[in-house]
């Protein structure tokens, strides 16, 4: 076969066969902002770990789902400022959550060796306020530990929003075994209802 038939041949044929694996692609899944923000089960992988702390994810003996076993190797009064055991929510959630009313729910039980007998959650937005550090103990059965409070409006550009935890205060490697963290808007009835 001459060139002149050969390279637009094989533009065609390539051009083809990438037409037909894209018409395979599925589209992503729209974020449904009213629903929230959920990690959970193998998706507990994506946490971000400062140094010094750390995480395992792991078959759950009693539910038989995938959590996150956390714990610190260093106490929260000496260690730098950070969000802790963390995952960023990302841009849509972020200015979704502008100026409203939101809950940080983690759903957590103490861990199956040297459970740790406190921690602390927070929600942290760059640029706009956070809640600070929250104090709960945890149980030997799975509990919904949950923060409100109502996010701002960055002054700028939004840096990020995080959902963290700190699994053990004193950083002597005590467990925390997490099932899910949920960030989401509370409705306007429920807030209401707060007055």
């Amino acid at each position: 076969m001459k060139d002149i038939f050969f390279y637009p041949l094989s533009v065609l044929v390539f051009v083809g066969l990438i037409a037909y694996a894209l018409s395979f692609s599925k589209e992503a899944a729209p974020i449904n902002v009213e629903q929230g923000f959920e990690l959970s089960g193998e998706q507990l992988a994506f946490l971000s770990v400062p140094d010094r702390l750390s995480f395992a994810i792991e078959t759950d003996d009693v539910t038989q789902t995938k959590i996150a076993v956390l714990t610190s190797n260093v106490s929260k009064k000496t260690a730098p400022p950070s969000a802790g055991i963390n995952i960023r929510l990302g841009t849509e959630f972020e200015k979704a959550f502008e100026g409203h009313t939101i809950d940080m729910i983690v759903r957590a039980r103490m861990g199956d060796n040297n459970p740790a007998p406190a921690f602390q959650i927070g929600y942290f937005s760059i640029g706009a306020n956070s809640s600070g550090w929250k104090n709960f103990k945890p149980t030997k059965t799975y509990q919904d530990y949950k923060i409100r409070f109502k996010k701002g409006i960055p002054a700028g550009e939004a840096g990020g929003d995080y959902a963290g935890i700190w699994p053990d205060l004193d950083g002597q490697g005590r467990t925390l075994n997490i099932e899910s963290i949920t960030v989401k808007p509370v409705r306007t009835v429920d807030v209401e209802g707060l007055r």
